[in-house]
């Protein structure tokens, strides 16, 4: 087994922290956190990279399915500013990789090259209906209308919804009134007449909003189904694979995060000075690093393994379900952990260590809480 990054995947990494340093200066993402506004002018100008274009093969416009080459810039991004490696997933993994998937051919060739330019952001609403594991959890509905559906029902903590250009949603397909087993996930454009976005203030992740989502008959083209009209009753094994990038993008943003606060504690440790020497001398600050830092391997091991597997388009719903518990879990306890390390300065606003905390508090719940995973792990174990 290999664990090492290849070169290619090595000057990726490279050119991702290049570019943070030069356009995202921790100065900057405390002064777009503070006035909670969408780092959408760091996001154009990171086009330029082309990182967009790595869940994309060639033939749609990408450099080609590279799914780890995209969790390192996810996890490079995240150990910066979480709130940026968000809008690179929204484009790379909720759009690229999604449609690159499960979508038809005339789905792939109109939306895949414009995501591959970094020109396209997707929300996703069916993740807390995988979390939850049952299909009745499933309440928006698509009827049959004339030739094609008319869309109702709500979607809850959609984050990003109202900056996105198109909302992937699970719908149970419904005929006459009487709901079937049957379900469909739709690509549907924003622009659309019935659709209604609330947002809600939240603690971490500032400039990208906790969106409620409301479909009051949006009216449908069976070519929105995603995978086209054909997969009209697809729509659940579709979820379940979309469930499989969600968690590993929530992974790779765990680990990143979880990185970006070490860095920050460990910077501390070895400058703050207390009884005539630095804090990091002090056996229990050293024991505290270390258990850190080895939370944080274990984390990046596990979800390398799962972006494997997902590039491979092995099934993994085992795997995606631990990486997105762990590292989440990961993520908090380390932000905390480095908070601590800052003692009261730690609380402080004008330190960069409480951001990381208030955004890694987001993680153990996206997708489901950790109690729901760990029912989710265990029933995939063969427990329930």
């Amino acid at each position: 087994m290999e664990f090492s990054l290849s070169t290619e995947h090595k000057l990726i990494q490279e050119s991702v922290r290049e570019f943070l340093k030069k356009d995202c200066p921790m100065e900057k993402v405390r002064q777009l956190d503070e006035n909670d506004e969408c780092p959408l002018e760091i996001f154009d100008k990171m086009k330029q990279l082309g990182l967009s274009s790595l869940t994309i093969s060639e033939e749609y416009g990408g450099t080609g399915r590279d799914i780890l080459a995209a969790t390192i810039v996810a996890e490079e991004l995240s150990r910066r500013y979480p709130a940026l490696e968000l809008l690179y997933a929204m484009n790379a993994f909720y759009g690229g990789a999604s449609i690159g998937e499960n979508g038809s051919e005339r789905q792939k060739q109109e939306l895949l090259p414009r995501i591959a330019r970094g020109e396209l952001l997707f929300s996703y609403a069916s993740i807390e209906t995988i979390s939850d594991t049952k299909m009745d959890s499933v309440q928006t509905t698509a009827a049959r209308y004339n030739s094609g559906l008319k869309l109702y029902g709500k979607q809850t903590r959609m984050i990003g919804a109202d900056r996105a250009d198109y909302i992937m949603a699970l719908a149970r397909i419904t005929h006459d009134g009487a709901r079937e087993e049957p379900f469909a996930t739709f690509i549907v454009d924003k622009s659309k007449k019935g659709i209604q976005i609330h947002s809600t203030q939240k603690l971490g992740y500032k400039g990208l909003n906790y969106c409620e989502v409301a479909f009051d008959g949006v009216e449908l083209d069976f070519e929105d189904v995603l995978g086209g009209a054909s997969c009209i009753y697809d729509g659940w094994s579709q979820a379940s694979r979309i469930s499989e990038i969600e968690h590993l993008q929530i992974g790779a943003s765990g680990v990143g995060l979880a990185q970006g606060a070490f860095d920050e504690a460990l910077k501390y440790a070895k400058k703050r000075e207390q009884f005539g020497k630095p804090i990091g001398r002090f056996q229990a600050i050293q024991h505290m690093l270390a258990e850190m830092a080895a939370g944080i391997q274990t984390a990046r091991l596990l979800l390398y393994n799962v972006a494997w597997l997902v590039q491979q388009r092995k099934t993994c719903a085992l795997e995606s379900a631990m990486v997105k518990y762990y590292a989440a879990e990961v993520a908090k306890r380390v932000s905390v952990q480095a908070m601590q390390i800052f003692g009261g300065y730690g609380y402080m606003m004008e330190y960069d260590i409480q951001r990381f905390v208030r955004d890694a508090l987001a993680l153990p719940a996206r997708g489901g809480t950790a109690i729901v995973f760990k029912s989710i792990i265990a029933q995939k174990l063969g427990l329930v």
